[in-house]
């Protein structure tokens, strides 16, 4: 735990996904490693603990992070909670009816996007965890299940889990683009479960085909990978060095891709991770964030972390 709050003084944990690729050194990242460091045991924590007065389930569904800044949706009680890592306070944003998705995610600026799945529309929050504004999806998408920020914090972008469809959102409020996810070699995706993005990549998660699928700021597929490596695929971190983490239910580790899609990607053993049922993945560069659904929240060092130049 003291090496969790050593290596996050400082703005160490700053969220660094707003750097393109062009902009990390040439470190090479095939021989990454996740090195443990902290457990948020949030049954524990429901139910004796400093979260004991927030009435939680303890069922962790989303995770996002920024900093001392952690955020994640409880399923059980339908709602959406800041933690402070360095003071381990807390308090309930918003009450979500339907809180199954990991669709949560975090700016560089603070700003929290949580998916209202119920209303279906985007919930924002400002940087002071103030509800800031409301996107409504009504007439986009039947069934948002994720959302993340790309185009240098500019653009929202929402999967539908259902029909494949992928929308996305300025933030200032208009739409710029409606369209159709069209995996390489298939023409519909089957089930969408989750979504993550850099600067100028998109990148969903099909659970029923077992892949990950890119694409560019057009929407337009770059590449696919996972079908042969990937066992029910439930969870997607993109970081800005080209990394992807991709949890799954093989119980040897999380997976690791590239998002050019032609390098091979390899898996890295999480022992702390045997036996629990990962929800949600979230990375800012220098952390791995594993939610499991009822084991809390897990934090790993990614080793090497991103390197800006």
């Amino acid at each position: 735990m003291l090496l969790f709050f050593a290596v996050c003084a400082l703005g160490a944990c700053a969220d660094l996904q707003t750097r393109a690729v062009d902009d990390v050194d040439d470190t090479d990242y095939w021989d990454s490693a996740l090195v443990f460091v902290q457990h948020i045991d949030v049954p524990l924590l429901a139910g004796t603990g400093e979260l004991r007065s927030l009435g939680l389930s303890g069922i962790v569904s989303a995770v996002a992070a920024t900093g001392n800044d952690l955020y994640f949706i409880d399923e059980g009680a339908g709602k959406l909670v800041y933690l402070s890592l360095a003071t381990m306070q807390a308090k309930s944003l918003t009450t979500l009816r339907d809180a199954r998705s990991g669709g949560l995610h975090v700016g560089v600026d603070g700003s929290l996007f949580v998916i209202d799945r119920f209303n279906r529309e985007i919930i924002a929050f400002d940087p002071f965890q103030m509800e800031a504004r409301r996107y409504s999806l009504r007439t986009l998408l039947g069934n948002p299940v994720d959302v993340a920020l790309t185009d240098f914090g500019r653009s929202l972008v929402v999967v539908d889990e259902l029909d494949g469809r992928l929308v996305a959102i300025d933030v200032f409020g208009g739409v710029l683009r409606l369209g159709q996810v069209e995996p390489p070699g298939r023409s519909v995706l089957l089930s969408a479960r989750a979504i993550s993005a850099t600067d100028y990549t998109v990148f969903v998660l099909d659970g029923e085909a077992g892949e990950v699928i890119g694409f560019d700021r057009r929407q337009q597929a770059i590449g696919n990978f996972g079908a042969d490596e990937l066992l029910h695929p439930v969870a997607l971190a993109a970081g800005s060095c080209g990394r992807l983490f991709v949890a799954d239910n093989d119980a040897t580790g999380i997976y690791i891709g590239f998002a050019d899609m032609a390098l091979p990607g390899f898996r890295v053993a999480v022992p702390e991770l045997v036996g629990k049922q990962i929800s949600d993945l979230w990375s800012d560069d220098t952390f791995l964030y594993v939610a499991t659904r009822f084991a809390g929240i897990f934090i790993f060092l990614i080793d090497p972390a991103c390197q800006i130049r």
